[in-house]
């Protein structure tokens, strides 16, 4: 998208507004498939759900990490043997659905005893033998340890309803490629290991690099393609895995998304000039930002050339954390001028305190070059969700 994108969009919807960006998501995910191959990729849905639509006729899998997920995964025409149900929180309740709505297809994810005990009495309900991943934890809530994990496998193959696929694993986000070949180093030696112990013919892994995305001015990730040819080079030299499925999140959907909020006052307190925005960090999130210390991407309409001073940015909460971005040198702001931020296509929707104030959630636009801008979601009222319901 370009200025004149922008200027578009401003006409014709409200602010504020996320837009996501098709085609460059598109180029994205080819991309990643293009390098990465023959490993398949997993899109993390919790980064931005109202993307899984798009991206369904070019993405492997879809990682669902709560029962909410698997039901728009449902509405949504995915196919229940694309998904991967993950989620640290596996309930009797929600697995009964879940096996109900998939027939036992797709890929469960264990990630304790209880996960075990439940999938199984799951499975054995229905009639159906399901394929797992046993995740192995990186220290924090998600997974197990290596001796619960053994355990797992062991009552697995003495059920005749589980079937062991293989690994999961995934340790964080905005990693270095030297952390991430020290990871799968590590767990090729872990999976030589259990193949040997566990008479395991064939291991799969499913990984979450967490590779990095440069939000803000200063920012030193490397380039995509770089990050993503050094992964496949370290696949490359990985033999102990029959499969290898590459679970992304933020690194897929961050670039194409922007967030558009219109200035609706300009004002100073002694020696701070301030720019009040019909916005507010209740939808706008980024990664490692700190008070609004740091810039991230950002395009103003119209564009003042005159600098007259540093101005703070500050959303429509009453909060004094609502602070977006400090320190912000531009020509002389006035009401009514939109800013445009960029790279806000991954959790900013979803994961900011949307009920905060009981704003308005934003309307959600989609954007390509052959169909324009479609709305997907309009504006919604928050009022009704933060008070006492009627017959409650």
């Amino acid at each position: 998208m370009d200025k004149k994108e922008f200027e578009k969009a401003i006409k014709e919807f409200k602010t504020p507004a996320y837009i996501f960006d098709l085609d460059i998501l598109k180029e994205r995910v080819l991309l990643i498939k293009q390098i990465l191959s023959p490993a398949c990729t997993c899109f993390a849905m919790k980064a931005n759900p109202f993307l899984i639509k798009p991206m369904d006729e070019y993405t492997d899998r879809f990682e669902v990490c709560s029962p909410g997920e698997y039901e728009i995964c449902m509405r949504q025409g995915i196919a229940p043997d694309k998904i991967v149900v993950s989620g640290v929180n596996k309930t009797e309740q929600s697995m009964d659905r879940i096996m109900q709505l998939s027939e036992g297809k797709g890929i469960f994810t264990i990630e304790s005893l209880a996960h075990y005990r439940i999938l199984s009495a799951c499975a054995q309900k229905y009639g159906r033998k399901i394929s797992v991943y046993v995740r192995l934890s990186s220290g924090n809530q998600f997974g197990m340890d290596k001796k619960t994990l053994e355990q797992v496998i062991a009552d697995c193959q003495k059920d005749k309803y589980l079937s062991v696929l293989g690994i999961h694993y995934y340790s964080g986000t905005q990693k270095k490629i030297k952390k991430v070949e020290k990871e799968i180093a590590e767990l090729s030696e872990y999976a030589e290991y259990l193949k040997e112990q566990y008479g395991l013919e064939q291991m799969e892994l499913e990984y979450g690099p967490g590779l990095s995305v440069a939000y803000f001015e200063n920012d030193k990730a490397a380039p995509a393609e770089e990050q993503l040819r050094d992964l496949k080079n370290i696949l490359d030299n990985t033999q102990v895995f029959s499969h290898v499925s590459i679970e992304m999140g933020r690194f897929i959907a961050s670039e194409c998304g922007y967030y558009m909020t219109e200035v609706v006052d300009v004002k100073h307190t002694e020696d701070t000039r301030f720019l009040i925005v019909d916005g507010g960090i209740h939808q706008l999130n980024y990664y490692g930002q700190l008070m609004g210390m740091k810039k991230p991407q950002m395009t103003f309409l119209p564009e003042r050339s005159e600098n007259t001073g540093k101005y703070t940015m500050c959303g429509s909460l009453c909060t004094i954390n609502d602070v977006i971005v400090r320190d912000l040198e531009i020509g002389e702001p006035q009401p009514g001028d939109v800013i445009v931020f960029g790279i806000c296509g991954a959790y900013s929707v979803t994961e900011g305190m949307a009920l905060f104030l009981s704003r308005e959630l934003p309307q959600i636009l989609f954007y390509s070059a052959n169909k324009g801008f479609q709305c997907v979601r309009k504006p919604m009222g928050t009022d009704i969700i933060n008070s006492q319901m009627e017959g409650n």
